[in-house]
């Protein structure tokens, strides 16, 4: 395994700076500054209060100098590295640039320049300085060309009105990093990861008219000395590649030469394509929330997906997103959030939705069992087989259809979710009643309860385990979730075998929905209460706990209108879910309710928000969702007229954001509930 950093560097003629520039897009990037705080330095390696800006699938991101670190001042900040420790700063600022005066030798110094602008825009990092004696406006851009490779660009305007001045463009750094050694070589300066056997080094064209220098822990290149006539603007450029493969080194050295032959042309069509992204979004933000506010929280999720998103490498197949890069625990796949993800971003980036979807799907094994998680390596954790997740699959793969209209794509899927699909009858179905059970491929409670997806989540704690004759076992209790959930995708793997002409497995799998939705009616509902609970395996009593597994039917339309009409009563009640932040995972009057820190035991998680606005939508409550939804986006903490990221979950009671910050499948259900049209169809 290689990481290869690639520094670049060339002068050109003058190009007109981007912000410039007219623009002929109806929706802009430049509409959207600093939706996300990417200021300031971090203190160490392991720093995380810092947050990275990346793009395109990349395993790197960077941050600006914020306003106190005046040091800093024309240089990105990072490498943050998402590929070693589960994410690290390579550096303070690698290539911290420095402006040498060529008349007299000094370092002109950067941090007494006037800022401008220090912005971040969902497409790139952007400073602007002016900066006296000599009389210079300095702007530099970072973007993504690549999902290796970022392009800086440094543009110097001499702003006298009638003097030359000459400069010289150097760029120097180090390493956080112990083991990181940069050495002098022929072609340019190699960085040596130590025992990590990371390899990398730093270039420029024209190498021999370059002064290199590198010695242990630091290294400086300082391009020719440059003369600026009156109003002249000169434009240099440096790029930072990180690779897994020599192979990976050579495609994207590629796409460097084509940036550096073209970077007006690339950089215009890198914008364009943020611009299309975002004409795909806001248009489709429902009328009722179609005000400024309510756009930039559809970019911060945008922002907050395509940060998360990496590209694929080592044992990950295909791209996908993680939870969050911010968390260091959550650095790899996981099942359903995969689902959750594809079913949003398949509105503006259909292709990376499948992908997204296949990543998971090349982690299913020879019975049908999908990973819960799966990582680019194993060296710090295995992927998990302990346990699968929540059967969504059908439901995305439907989903994403409907934006992509690619039949190949049903075609390559609707094998292997039938495969799935038939496995949780199999493994998950003890007494073979056709109502299935959460398990766990060791027999451990623990494992169970991550495949329900709620791990902690009250209405297990009283949970025993029950061996299977096949492999692992099963929890003592029928989930009304898992079997709604399995309801859903019968529905979905009829609609995708009738659209591919399978008429007669189309009919089977919606009689076989119609026979567990007669289950789910009779078996799961609590006349009584007008709850629906997880029963007991072998007493089949009710588990009575009000939580938010119940309105899993009335998303999926399993429920009838009486069981809907009486469910939504109780979710309504502001003694139980309709609380500031309505639909906490557990009823706020419950004596275990536990909303700060209790993971699933009281905290509003977005994808149960989601599934609960939606199951009323479908059964007609309209005025209660558009309620719902405007305390969801009018309470949560930073999410309005904010730069603060989204959270795993939000406190019921406060709005306060809690858990991993940048959350991926908080930002995926926001987007969806922002939306006029989205919908589960069933």
């Amino acid at each position: 395994m290689y990481f290869i950093f690639i520094i670049l560097a060339l002068s050109s003629c003058y190009t007109a700076p981007h912000k410039n520039s007219p623009s002929t897009e109806l929706i802009s990037v430049k509409d959207f500054p600093n939706i996300l705080d990417y200021k300031g330095i971090p203190d160490s390696a392991l720093d995380r209060s810092v947050y990275a800006y990346s793009d395109l699938g990349a395993w790197h991101g960077y941050a600006l100098p914020s306003s106190k670190d005046q040091g800093f001042k024309g240089s990105f900040i990072g490498p943050y590295i998402m590929t070693q420790d589960n994410g690290i700063w390579l550096s303070q600022a690698l290539t911290t640039l420095e402006i040498i005066h060529g008349e007299d030798g000094r370092v002109i110094d950067l941090s007494k320049g006037k800022v401008l602008e220090n912005n971040s825009y969902p497409n790139q990092l952007t400073q602007v300085l002016e900066i006296q004696q000599p009389s210079l406006l300095l702007e530099t851009n970072l973007f993504f060309i690549s999902n290796r490779t970022a392009l800086i660009k440094v543009s110097l305007q001499n702003k006298s009105k009638d003097k030359e001045t000459t400069i010289a463009i150097r760029w120097r750094g180090n390493s956080f990093l112990e083991a990181v050694q940069f050495s002098k070589e022929a072609d340019g300066i190699q960085i040596d990861f130590g025992k990590n056997k990371n390899i990398g080094w730093i270039s420029i064209p024209n190498i021999n008219q370059a002064v290199t220098q590198a010695k242990d822990k630091n290294y400086s290149i300082r391009l020719q000395d440059q003369k600026l006539q009156p109003n002249e603007i000169k434009n240099f450029y440096i790029t930072q590649t990180f690779c897994f493969s020599e192979k990976e080194k050579q495609k994207d050295m590629i796409q460097i030469a084509k940036a550096f032959d073209e970077p007006g042309l690339i950089f215009t069509k890198m914008e364009a394509n943020w611009n299309k992204e975002l004409s795909s979004i806001i248009p489709k933000i429902d009328k009722e929330f179609n005000t400024p506010s309510h756009q930039r929280i559809a970019i911060k999720c945008l922002q907050t997906l395509k940060t998360n998103w990496k590209s694929a490498a080592g044992f990950l197949k295909h791209d996908g997103l993680f939870p969050s890069y911010n968390y260091e625990w959550f650095n790899g796949f996981w099942s359903w959030d995969s689902w959750k993800h594809a079913v949003a971003i398949a509105s503006f980036n259909p292709d990376l939705a499948q992908n997204q979807i296949r990543a998971m799907y090349d982690f299913q094994d020879e019975m049908g069992m999908i990973a819960d998680c799966v990582y680019r390596d194993t060296i710090i954790e295995n992927h998990n087989w302990r346990d699968t997740k929540p059967p969504l699959s059908a439901w995305a793969i439907w989903e994403v259809f409907q934006y992509s209209k690619d039949e190949a794509f049903l075609k390559e899927l609707f094998p292997k979710i039938k495969k799935y699909h038939n496995w949780w009858y199999q493994y998950r179905d003890l007494d073979k009643n056709g109502l299935c059970e959460y398990g766990s491929t060791d027999n451990s409670l623990i494992a169970a309860k991550w495949e329900s997806g709620m791990d902690n989540a009250v209405r297990f704690d009283d949970t025993k385990m029950i061996p299977n004759e096949w492999k692992g076992g099963s929890m003592n209790r029928e989930s009304v979730d898992l079997n709604a959930y399995l309801f859903a995708e019968k529905r979905y793997l009829a609609k995708i075998a009738d659209y591919l002409g399978k008429r007669g497995e189309a009919q089977a799998y919606q009689e076989a929905a119609l026979q567990l939705q007669s289950s789910i009616h009779q078996m799961f509902y609590d006349e009584e209460s007008g709850w629906f609970y997880d029963i007991d395996l072998e007493s089949k009593k009710h588990l009575k706990v009000y939580g938010a597994e119940a309105w899993i039917p009335l998303w999926t339309k399993a429920a009838t209108k009486e069981q809907a009409a009486k469910v939504r009563t109780t979710m309504l009640d502001t003694a139980k879910f309709f609380t500031y932040i309505p639909f906490p995972t557990l009823a706020a009057d419950h004596p275990k309710f536990k909303p700060q820190n209790g993971y699933w035991r009281g905290p509003v998680w977005l994808d149960q928000a989601y599934f609960a606005i939606q199951g009323l939508r479908n059964y007609g409550y309209e005025a209660d969702a558009i309620k719902s939804r405007h305390h969801l986006f009018d309470r949560l903490e930073g999410l309005k007229n904010s730069d603060l990221p989204i959270r795993e979950n939000y406190h019921p009671l406060t709005g306060a954001g809690m858990e991993s910050q940048h959350f991926s499948w908080s930002a995926a259900h926001l987007l969806m509930l922002l939306g006029e049209t989205e919908r589960v169809e069933q």
